[in-house]
């Protein structure tokens, strides 16, 4: 006899919270972490050799860290999938003519509630976005790439499209160069990252 085990919804709701906490204390330790890789880069009492040292060891354990989070992060959007609950993320980022992306920040929406994550996460995440660099217009294709996602998640979401949204700003001084801000489901990002 082979039957379908199946947990009450509440099992999922504790589960859902608890994890949303782990992950807000990872992104606190992350960025405690990178506070005192900062602080310790700038001490001038400790000698120099010492300090690289010290700095090398540190940035390599975190940068672990970083890669650990990122998995995290992809298995607590897969949960939310499951239950009810709504979880983007959007990322602040410039480009040039040369298509190279840079991130200034990036953000988890779960639920309404919002909460930073970190620049180096967000630069991952930019790494799905086409590269732009051989185009006469970059920017049209970072619009293409936005309406081929916006409509098939229109398609799979019963209309949500409050969820997506796209600003793109033309700079044209000092240089000439984009702002743009995207907002996009978690799944997006996070389904198609490694």
């Amino acid at each position: 006899m082979n039957r379908e085990i199946s947990l009450h919804s509440s099992v999922h709701e504790v589960e859902f919270w608890k994890r949303y906490r782990a992950l807000l204390r990872m992104m606190a330790h992350l960025e405690s972490r990178e506070q005192m890789i900062r602080e310790l880069q700038e001490e001038t009492a400790i000698p120099e050799k010492t300090r690289d040292e010290a700095v090398g060891h540190l940035k390599a354990e975190h940068s672990q860290n970083i890669g650990a989070f990122h998995d995290f992060l992809v298995n607590f959007s897969s949960l939310a999938l499951q239950g009810l609950h709504r979880v983007d993320i959007s990322i602040e980022f410039s480009f040039r003519d040369d298509g190279n992306l840079r991130c200034h920040r990036c953000v988890i929406h779960v639920d309404g509630r919002s909460r930073d994550l970190l620049v180096e996460e967000g630069q991952r995440l930019l790494s799905l976005l086409p590269r732009m660099g051989d185009e006469l217009h970059p920017e049209e294709s970072l619009i293409r790439f936005y309406e081929g996602l916006e409509r098939d998640f229109d398609r799979n979401s019963r209309g949500e499209l409050e969820r997506c949204s796209l600003e793109v700003r033309q700079e044209i001084y000092p240089g000439s160069g984009f702002s743009a801000k995207i907002r996009l489901p978690a799944q997006v990002f996070l389904g198609n990252t490694e």
